[in-house]
């Protein structure tokens, strides 16, 4: 097989004013988006030209069978890994990836985990001589539009400062993306609570009136998503990513807020993976 062309993957780290170049290979000129039914946790690909980005793998196995299914067989390349926080319904599964594809980056957040698990997911990563980048706010990853559109696309970590430390829940320390993809703006916020989305009102209000999708937080658990942060994004679409548990999630009440607002709800439990295309006028279609 003749070796694909080469793009550079920017990681645009603003607040160093300091960038990271990663070479990575021409796989595809389609622009997905999809959130992937791992079951009870998170695992969400951004998958375009410059290459391939996860953001958290699930609890087990599962995210194989789930890349498999969008990645054609011959692309076994992770460009970034990004860990929104230590829990193992968002980590676990990297354990797995790492002996079927090859990770180029992975980025942290700043809170230190003292569990058996992430110490040993910490030490696999160094063992492999994998490049590890820490997140926080006004970290970004940039790359070229598709043919016809112009402006770049950007992933931005929006939360938490660079600053903030954290001592108890690793919820709290949750790494908060938007995507800003064409016409589009997707928010993935990890497993965060309304005391950390009260601290994205400020963001959340420079967004321009776009096409909005929002991955709902913690699995819709009812201490997130509350009211005031969902008007203030205002999806359009609104993604829970949830298997099945035992801690009444999605919740009822967050449903009903969901609805209130107008938001379409998809739910991995239900429609399985979800998958979004970006065509080359900008336009989101859904799978």
């Amino acid at each position: 097989m003749s070796k694909p062309s080469s793009f550079f993957l920017t990681f645009l780290l603003l607040a160093n004013i300091f960038t990271w170049w990663i070479i990575v290979d021409f796989q595809t000129t389609k622009e997905t988006v999809a959130f992937l039914n791992v079951g009870q946790g998170d695992a969400e690909l951004i998958s375009n030209a410059a290459g391939n980005i996860l953001i958290d793998a699930g609890p087990n196995n599962k995210i194989l069978f789930e890349l498999g299914k969008i990645l054609p067989f011959y692309d076994r390349t992770i460009d970034l890994f990004i860990l929104s926080h230590p829990n193992k319904d968002h980590f676990n599964g990297l354990f797995e990836i790492l002996d079927k594809y090859k990770i180029k980056a992975v980025m942290l957040n700043n809170f230190t985990y003292p569990s058996s698990s992430f110490q040993k997911l910490l030490e696999e990563l160094k063992k492999r001589h994998i490049l590890i980048i820490q997140g926080f706010e006004g970290v970004s990853i940039s790359w070229p539009a598709c043919a016809g559109r112009q402006k770049q696309d950007k992933l931005l970590v929006i939360y938490p400062p660079e600053n903030l430390l954290f001592s108890n829940s690793p919820n709290n320390s949750c790494l908060v993306l938007n995507l800003a993809l064409a016409n589009n703006q997707f928010l993935f916020t990890g497993d965060i609570s309304s005391t950390q989305e009260k601290k994205l009102s400020s963001f959340l209000a420079s967004l321009k009136d776009q096409f909005k999708v929002l991955k709902v937080a913690h699995h819709g658990s009812n201490y997130s998503s509350s009211d005031l942060f969902l008007q203030a994004f205002n999806p359009q679409l609104a993604i829970i990513e949830v298997g099945e548990n035992s801690y009444n999630q999605p919740h009822p009440e967050v449903l009903k807020r969901l609805n209130e607002i107008g938001a379409q709800i998809f739910r991995t439990d239900v429609n399985g993976t979800i998958q979004f295309f970006i065509d080359k006028t900008g336009a989101l279609i859904v799978k």
